[in-house]
């Protein structure tokens, strides 16, 4: 191994460390956040105005993150927004450990975690790039997966939800130790990311828009990212509400929500060792449409749920379905776009396919006020099962 490739490899083992730490506490305060939200009031529609606070920035920030991706050097956007966010939600800890914040408090605090993350995620992606030689980015992507269940998904909400039930302030203080930690590790990378010499003669709007462009010329990469909003919606309608459903009328412990979404995690892994053999039989399209049906059931399965162990279960299928679509979609985005414009086509992705969460949020609180608790999970699952209907057209995309 030469004395570049060893800092390579070293300089993604930083990152690989400091994703691993954030996510950690980001799936500590996935669980916490429903929670407090929850205790400070019980309805769908609060559930629902914290919720889009922390979405909302997507389609707001979402292609001004990708454009800042591209023109500054990477590694200093991430340690930097990640300093930021620790210092926010250990003042928001401070607030929660000292008296009763207020629904728009959280809201508040939720929004600026979400803007901060608009342009953080649209830097990790790209600086993944930076790090490793394109052969070796599905190896590279694996183990950030492999972060992304373990951290995020299994171990982070468990944790989330009984430290909340000690006291609704530990999670928080844990959250903004871990952004802390991951700023100090992103730090320690020595790589940099030196931008195109157009990326500093021109202005942000034209870079944006070269983005958009790019990405709405390439007809099957447009049609994955509307694929993946419509599905973000769907299951923000049903992520919304479930809190509400495994407490408030399934009647489980509040610990237990944190044990559903851990469910997720193992239903991931699952899908992680399917997806290599999905891949090697199936072309893109069945295989995207299999991720597709799969979490489509898994929504009709929680909103039918009858206990809590069955919306584990349907947590456990949703969370297979999703990780089938990551491992297929992932790298065909890192390979096909060039280097110079990764930044910005997926910020312009990324709005695209999370743009539907939003929206999702609102629809979710809306129709769980008007019609009841079950119905965004119901509706959800058929919307996302009819939207199967377009995927016999990413044939442009099986070559890739």
């Amino acid at each position: 191994m030469g004395a570049q490739q060893a800092v390579r490899t070293t300089d993604f083992r930083l990152l690989w460390a400091a994703a691993s730490t954030s996510l950690l506490g980001d799936g500590i305060r996935t669980a916490a956040l429903p929670l407090l939200a929850a205790s400070l009031s019980p309805t769908p529609a609060a559930v629902g105005v914290v919720t889009f606070a922390g979405t909302i920035p997507i389609l707001l920030f979402s292609l001004f993150g990708g454009a800042l991706a591209d023109r500054h050097d990477r590694r200093n956007l991430m340690w930097r927004i990640d300093l930021a966010r620790g210092l926010v939600v250990a003042a928001f800890a401070v607030w929660v450990l000292t008296s009763v914040p207020p629904l728009w408090g959280l809201a508040v605090m939720t929004f600026l975690l979400g803007s901060a993350g608009a342009v953080f995620d649209n830097t990790s992606g790209p600086f993944i790039a930076d790090l490793v030689e394109p052969a070796e980015l599905p190896k590279a992507n694996g183990r950030l997966q492999a972060s992304q269940l373990v951290s995020f998904q299994f171990l982070g909400p468990p944790v989330g939800a009984a430290l909340f039930a000690v006291s609704a302030g530990a999670p928080l203080v844990v959250d903004a130790a871990t952004f802390i930690a991951a700023a100090g590790l992103v730090f320690a990378i020595r790589a940099r990311h030196a931008p195109a010499r157009s990326a500093v003669t021109t202005t942000i709007r034209a870079d944006i828009a070269e983005g958009v462009r790019w990405l709405w010329r390439q007809k099957g990469l447009r049609l994955l990212a509307f694929e993946l909003g419509l599905a973000n919606l769907t299951l923000q309608m049903g992520t919304t509400v479930l809190v509400l459903l495994i407490v408030n009328v399934l009647h489980g412990p509040e610990a237990s929500y944190g044990v559903v979404l851990a469910c997720g995690a193992v239903g991931g892994l699952l899908g992680s060792f399917a997806a290599a053999w999905i891949r090697k039989n199936l072309r893109l399209g069945p295989g995207i449409g299999l991720s597709i049906g799969v979490v489509a059931a898994a929504l009709l399965l929680v909103g039918f749920a009858w206990a809590v162990p069955v919306v584990a279960v349907g947590y456990a299928l949703g969370g297979f379905g999703i990780m089938l679509w990551n491992v297929q979609v992932v790298v065909i985005r890192q390979r096909l776009v060039p280097r110079e414009l990764l930044g910005r086509v997926t910020s312009a992705y990324r709005l695209i396919g999370w743009g539907g969460g939003p929206v999702g949020a609102v629809l979710g609180g809306a129709l769980g006020t008007a019609l009841g608790i079950r119905a965004p999970l119901v509706i959800g699952g058929v919307v996302l099962a009819l939207s199967l209907l377009l995927v016999p057209r990413l044939a442009a995309l099986e070559r890739t």
